[in-house]
Formats: C-alpha cells, structure tokens, sequence
C-alpha cells in the first residue's frame, strides 16, 4: 500500500477512447539542455523528499503513488497529462493548470509547500511530464490513467482491515504504518500513516481512492491479489489512522459533490 502523492491523482478515464500507455526508454532522452531538465524532472519526482526539503513535509515522493515515476497503468501515471490541463477539478470547483495541480500534491500528499511557478524545479517536472507524453494526442486520456475505481457501495469493516494490514502490509510499511528505511536513512517504503505521511487533505486520505490504488498495486509485486472488498477494509483502516490535518480542506468541493469519503 505505497500510498501518498496523489498526487497528479485522477479520476480513472473510460477506455474505450483512450489511448495506449507508451512509456519511453529514458536512455532516449536527448544530450541536451532540454534533456537535462527532463532528467532532473525525473529525480525530482523520484526522489522528492531529499531533492525538495524545502517543499516536503513528510517522507513520501511523488513517486510513492505515481510508482515508478509515473509510468504503471492504474498508479496515476504522468503518460498522456501535459494535454489534459487546463482541467476542471471538482475539488476547487475550477478549471487549473498542471502546475496547480502538481502544487495541490505538494501541499496535500507531501504535507508541504508550493513550488514557485517559475521555479526550475516545476519546469523540469513538467519538462518531465511532457517527454513522457510526447506522441499522445493531446486531449486524449491513456489507458489505466489515475486509479482503477472501486465499488464505493462496499461497505468497509476496520477489524477486518487490521487483520489484512497485519497480514499483507506490516512487513513493508511497518506495524505502525512507520514505513522501513534504508541503511542511510532514506525511506524504502514509505509512511502510510503518522506525521510523516501524506495529510487529511491527501486523495489518498479517502478511503475509496485509497482502496482503488491498493486494489491495483499492493502489495507490491502483487497487485490484483486483493478482493475489492479487502481493498476497502484495509484502506479505511489506513485512512482512518492519525495524520496531519490539513485545515483548508474545509473548503473543498465549494460547488458541492463532495465524495462521501472525503475527509
């Protein structure tokens, strides 16, 4: 349940207009200026928490739900999103621009700040964005883009959400959701709750969203080995764990819709 980002998190397209999902080799990136921000996109996106300490709050990388750096079908993958935006988000009730959207995460998901829209930091996320998006044609969602949905009239049950925690998730992210790191302190697999994880204003803190990427991804390498159902029990028991609040949620979804997981 590598959960947090959510970041460029959306809603799951229909497939029958959607493309395919190409993901180029990043051998293929050119020698060049515009290569080398597409590069450091990359490790920017790879390696969030220690590239950006500025910007994040807690221990997650955009790539900690966008798995892989944003290229598995079905973990919010970035192939397709530079001509999707402008986009209009219930959320806010308004039409944003990627940029937006990839500062939502960092305040949400990462628990942090902003980045200034400027900055070389967002243009090389974005020059990122777009090489992995080059040859979709614009407008055009790909297949597996956000989360697969699940039935969101499945009803969960936290006890038996703990169990399947205890059972399929511990040995990776921890007993108490701690996350395990590395011999140099680096996160291996992240937090996925306490104050180290993504906060209340997160997609991920909602439990049907959640359950959706669990679903799919975890545990890792064994995606697709939980029942939807166990999906949402597990979810609902890692949602509803602490973690820090985000208070200007309380404005969310201003022109109503308001998903009835929504924190």
């Amino acid at each position: 349940m590598k959960a947090a980002l959510l970041a460029v998190g959306m809603a799951a397209a229909g497939n029958a207009s959607a493309q395919s999902l190409p993901v180029p080799d990043l051998a293929s990136i050119p020698a060049t200026p515009t290569g080398d921000a597409i590069r450091r996109g990359h490790a920017l996106i790879t390696d969030t928490h220690a590239q950006l300490p500025d910007h994040v709050g807690n221990d997650l990388n955009c790539s900690s739900c966008h798995l892989n750096g944003g290229t598995v079908a079905y973990a919010a993958p970035y192939v397709g999103v530079t001509g999707l935006f402008p986009e209009y988000r219930s959320r806010s009730a308004k039409v944003i621009s990627l940029q937006q959207r990839i500062n939502a995460c960092f305040q949400r998901s990462l628990n942090g700040t902003p980045l200034p829209w400027d900055s070389n930091e967002m243009n090389a996320m974005l020059a990122y964005m777009s090489w992995l998006s080059a040859g979709v044609p614009v407008g055009q969602p790909v297949a597996g883009r956000g989360f697969e949905p699940v039935d969101t009239s499945l009803e969960p049950d936290p006890v038996r959400g703990q169990a399947i925690y205890a059972d399929q998730c511990a040995s990776c992210h921890g007993a108490h959701g701690e996350g395990a790191t590395t011999a140099d302190g680096g996160y291996l697999y992240p937090p996925v709750w306490g104050e180290r994880s993504f906060n209340l204003g997160a997609g991920m803190a909602r439990h049907y969203t959640a359950a959706a990427f669990i679903r799919r991804n975890m545990p890792l390498g064994k995606g697709g080995t939980l029942s939807a159902q166990e999906a949402v029990d597990v979810a609902f028991y890692v949602t509803q764990q602490p973690r820090p609040d985000f208070p200007a949620r309380i404005h969310d979804w201003p022109a109503g819709g308001r998903p009835k997981d929504a924190r």
